[in-house]
């Protein structure tokens, strides 16, 4: 499937060598060397396990919270601040306005005054796999010199236990070939985490589907993404969750804006 990709793409004039953007990592000064976003509106359910989940990690650096609490009203906003009240290190933001998707919750996270110098993704269903995921995440920026780092989850119902397919690690893809990859797959995986500068500049879609993957296309583009193969990240699927739930006319919708991202991405590779 690569190789028949790749040849496409060059024969389409979209082909992009295997060389990357190099980063300093010394762009701007952050109070934070890592900073974890959750959007979340409505998860009185599993908000606070994705809480915890972050407050126990252990690193050798400053690390903060910063939850985007998209104008809940089940619970979940006072779940938040009773968190807030009793650790410093998270940080509850209600938007001002009420037209944000995911990636306009990001977009505020991501430029707080507080954010760190990586911006590391948690969904409000999820929790992290161990105590040692920030560690792992901000270690794989340095030693492989990325913009991006995407980890390696496991689908598991609401009790934690794995279900089918159980573990994603997206092993296919080749370093040797990594601007290209993106193009060929329906999602990087997760968790993603990111260099706060070049996300600030790039900016997120301000919608609930896809902004991720539009994210990693445009990164992948001028720099290296990072690749961690350990389990991360436990991804919940129940009754309630919207990933679980949706029927073919919405899978065919999500399914026709990423066959779009990846035309823009596409044209935009051949104009380069």
């Amino acid at each position: 499937m690569e190789q028949s990709c790749t040849q496409h793409l060059k024969d389409v004039g979209a082909y992009l060598e295997p060389v990357f953007e190099p980063i300093a990592f010394d762009k701007d000064d952050f109070e934070f060397e890592a900073s974890v976003i959750i959007p979340v509106r409505d998860r009185i359910k599993t908000v606070k396990d994705a809480i915890k989940s972050v407050l126990i990690q252990k690193t050798d650096f400053k690390f903060n919270l910063i939850v985007v609490d998209n104008h809940s009203t089940d619970g979940t906003t006072e779940a938040i601040a009773e968190f807030a009240k009793n650790d410093e290190r998270l940080i509850h933001v209600i938007p001002n306005r009420d037209d944000l998707g995911i990636g306009g919750c990001w977009n505020m996270g991501v430029h707080h005054e507080k954010c760190g110098k990586f911006s590391i993704q948690l969904d409000s269903d999820d929790v992290y796999s161990d105590e040692n995921t920030l560690q792992k995440i901000v270690k794989a920026f340095y030693e492989q010199n990325c913009a991006m780092v995407v980890g390696t989850y496991k689908m598991t119902d609401f009790d934690m236990n794995t279900i089918a397919p159980g573990i994603i690690d997206h092993k296919e893809w080749t370093p040797d070939n990594g601007r290209n990859n993106a193009l060929r797959i329906n999602g990087l995986g997760a968790p993603r985490a990111f260099y706060t500068p070049v996300l600030r500049d790039i900016k997120v879609p301000n919608t609930s589907y896809g902004e991720d993957y539009a994210l990693g296309l445009n990164i992948s583009r001028n720099y290296q993404i990072g690749r961690i193969y350990d389990v991360l990240y436990l991804c919940r699927r129940w009754d309630d969750n919207s990933d679980a739930s949706l029927d073919i006319v919405k899978m065919n919708g999500h399914n026709t804006y990423k066959d779009r991202i990846r035309t823009w991405e596409l044209l935009a590779r051949q104009k380069d």
